[in-house]
């Protein structure tokens, strides 16, 4: 499905190409493509006043191709392209060298050959865009895709595993790093069979964004919109850390089991999203399901 950015107001098509622009003043890019947009809209009202104020806002996935004579890390240049501030709007940026994409559309790259053919373009260093081929191959890419998740997921099954274990002892500044370990592994298994993709970073407020791109549900597995919650997720974040190297790192009973029980939802709809993709996979190369 093309993204078609005429689905936005006029003022939210400004916001995401100013941060298009925003993004070519940080770093030398060749292509900024949205592959991924949703909208919300709220109305508010109360007893006491009409019912009058509408908001609006969308969250963006792009793709962004930068020129390889950059010399940051990749983890810098991912913290580099999703650090620009868009107030309501948020976005999530995968970022990838040009020659690397390039690379990936010889190839036939199912995940970037798609974004170059139905994203909505909102930069090009050049006035052409190369010759794009999708991804042909079904038995191919359905051999990739089982591969990358019974390798991501069964890795995140087993660290699920190991915080049950954590938790029956109270150890439970460990068993948080081992949710830590267990959101990480099935957001890696997730964007591997639904984008194709495998981010390298271990940023979960990152990788649970981009995932929230393919099932809006996940947004409230993590909630940060209370203080609670934020120091929850905080603690889950810093865990990766300070559970091995902070001697004052410490987590009560009941933040590591709200932790156990969100991150559960988590596998869940991983599991069941991605089952459903696969099986999707097995139709197209004439494979019974089971």
């Amino acid at each position: 499905m093309d993204i078609n950015l005429d689905d936005l107001s006029a003022a939210q098509q400004a916001a995401l190409r100013r941060l298009a622009k925003q993004l070519t003043t940080r770093l030398p890019i060749a292509f900024v493509f949205c592959f991924a947009l949703q909208r919300y809209e709220v109305r508010y009202a109360n007893c006491f006043a009409p019912d009058k104020l509408n908001k609006q806002w969308f969250h963006a996935a792009i793709l962004l191709v930068y020129n390889e004579h950059e010399q940051y890390p990749l983890q810098d240049i991912h913290h580099i392209a999703n650090s620009v501030e868009m107030g309501e709007h948020q976005y999530v940026a995968v970022a990838m060298t040009y020659t690397e994409a390039m690379q990936q559309l010889a190839n036939g790259d199912a995940f970037v050959g798609t974004v170059f053919q139905c994203g909505a373009l909102l930069h090009s260093r050049a006035n052409t865009l190369p010759q794009r081929r999708m991804f042909v191959c079904h038995e191919t890419l359905l051999k990739q895709t089982r591969e990358g998740w019974r390798r991501w997921f069964n890795n995140s099954c087993q660290f699920m595993d190991c915080a049950c274990y954590c938790l029956m002892e109270d150890k439970f500044s460990m068993a948080v790093f081992m949710l830590h370990q267990t959101v990480e592994q099935a957001c890696k298994a997730m964007l591997k069979v639904m984008l194709y993709i495998r981010p390298s970073t271990h940023n979960l407020a990152w990788m649970l964004k981009l995932c929230g791109t393919i099932a809006p549900e996940i947004t409230s597995i993590f909630p940060r919109d209370t203080p609670e919650d934020k120091t929850l997720f905080n603690l889950l974040k810093s865990s990766y850390m300070d559970s091995r190297y902070a001697a004052g790192f410490e987590v009560n009973e009941n933040e590591a089991w709200t932790l156990y029980h969100r991150t559960s939802t988590l596998l869940r709809i991983a599991g069941e999203l991605c089952n459903k993709r696969i099986a999707e996979l097995e139709v197209l190369v004439g494979e019974s399901v089971n």
